[in-house]
């Protein structure tokens, strides 16, 4: 069978819950389709620690035996609680990626010091001559994870940041100089875009009153970048938040990326259902 018709198993995996959501792949003459059916989530009591992904990590693995089928190949959502992030400048005398990974935990570690040394690391694709973010996740996770799926008899096709996953979903629909806001219950990951060049990310701990606090965050980042032209232009994803629901905040101009801007996910059916459709 062509792996274009395949279903596809799109997790979500944040600290208060699971979502396990198939996702049909057909082959159009418009292009690849991909229609979502099936949502299963199960809650979870995150916890603190050296290891808080623990309970999410045993629902998946009770979840996962129910979709061996032999025809569906998975792909991880983590959630931005799981993950750091950090900005690394352009190196053109790195010679290949051993080097450009290294450099990276190099960058890490100045921000997060020795722990950095234990993280997998992932860089974003970006064109020579451009900073690259980059993603760190505790390998024990990753290591884990994996270890469901074969358990499962599932192939993992990949694990995605949250980040990196919901840029690549809207990233025609973003300025060449703009924020980019991600929210998530209890997180909100900014980055920073000029003129087609990442220049700044920050993951900052937030609550329910996010829209009261943007303001004061949104000043503070302006600041801390140091540059007279910061964009005041901001793209917020929330699969809980519209324009309506947006603050109007003198300078900014804040737009919505909620989850009626994702191929195949309405915002009836939650942040979840959005989260899974990203990328």
């Amino acid at each position: 069978m062509s792996p274009w018709l395949h279903s596809e198993l799109r997790v979500v995996f944040s600290p208060d819950q699971v979502t396990l959501l198939q996702v049909q792949r057909t082959l159009t003459w418009r292009g690849l389709r991909r229609t979502p059916h099936d949502v299963y989530s199960v809650p979870c009591n995150s916890a603190n620690g050296p290891q808080p992904w623990r309970a999410a990590l045993l629902e998946l693995e009770t979840a996962l035996p129910g979709y061996a089928d032999g025809k569906t190949a998975a792909t991880v959502i983590l959630s931005n609680h799981f993950l750091r992030y950090a900005l690394v400048p352009w190196r053109a005398e790195l010679a290949d990626a051993e080097e450009e990974l290294s450099f990276a935990r190099h960058c890490f570690a100045k921000v997060y010091g020795k722990a950095a040394q234990q993280w997998d690391l992932r860089l974003s694709q970006e064109a020579p001559g451009m900073p690259r973010l980059a993603s760190a996740v505790d390998t024990d996770l990753l290591d884990s994870l994996r270890g469901v799926f074969d358990g499962a008899g599932i192939p993992l096709r990949s694990i995605q940041p949250h980040l990196m996953a919901a840029i690549n979903g809207v990233r025609g629909r973003l300025r060449h100089s703009a924020w980019f806001a991600l929210l998530e219950p209890g997180n909100l990951c900014l980055a920073l875009q000029q003129q087609g060049r990442w220049s700044r990310v920050r993951s900052l701990r937030t609550d329910r009153a996010w829209r009261e606090e943007l303001p004061l965050i949104l000043e503070r980042e302006a600041v801390l970048a140091d540059d007279p032209a910061v964009p005041h232009e901001v793209y917020v994803w929330s699969a809980e938040a519209d324009d309506a629901a947006l603050p109007e905040i003198d300078p900014w101009q804040l737009h919505a990326l909620g989850p009626g801007l994702v191929p195949g996910a309405m915002a009836a059916q939650g942040r979840h259902l959005a989260t899974a459709m990203a990328g």
